[in-house]
């Protein structure tokens, strides 16, 4: 088995950033509430975050994760289709990369609101 395309790598570091950051927004906001601090604001911003891990990330490269499967297919059965399957997610994934660096962007923006709420609660 060849190793992992560069592109599916870079959806990857972006999926797990987004993860992790949605986990540290999730508990920002469980200290809001034990605060007694959260309130429809704090939860709009946690939906937000979590929108952008589950919903607005998966449906930008549902395409990808096609051609992902389709590469690791092509791999074992077919290397030059795969060769060309991977010219195909470098040329997607680079011209998805400032629209899913921008997500992440608004997830470190959630984040820092929340810290921000939290500190001036303390």
């Amino acid at each position: 088995m060849t190793a992992r395309p560069e592109p599916l790598e870079i959806l990857d570091r972006f999926f797990a950033a987004a993860r992790i950051a949605h986990e540290y927004a999730f508990d920002l906001h469980r200290e809001l509430t034990e605060l007694r601090a959260a309130d429809a604001h704090t939860r709009e911003l946690l939906r937000e975050s979590a929108a952008v891990a589950l919903e607005r990330m998966p449906q930008m490269t549902r395409r990808l994760r096609g051609l992902e499967r389709q590469w690791a297919e092509q791999e074992l059965l077919d290397p030059l289709a795969a060769e060309r399957t991977i010219e195909l997610l470098n040329s997607h994934v680079a011209t998805l990369v400032p629209a899913l660096a921008a997500l992440r962007a608004r997830q470190d923006q959630i984040v820092a609101e929340l810290l921000d709420r939290i500190r001036s609660t303390r």
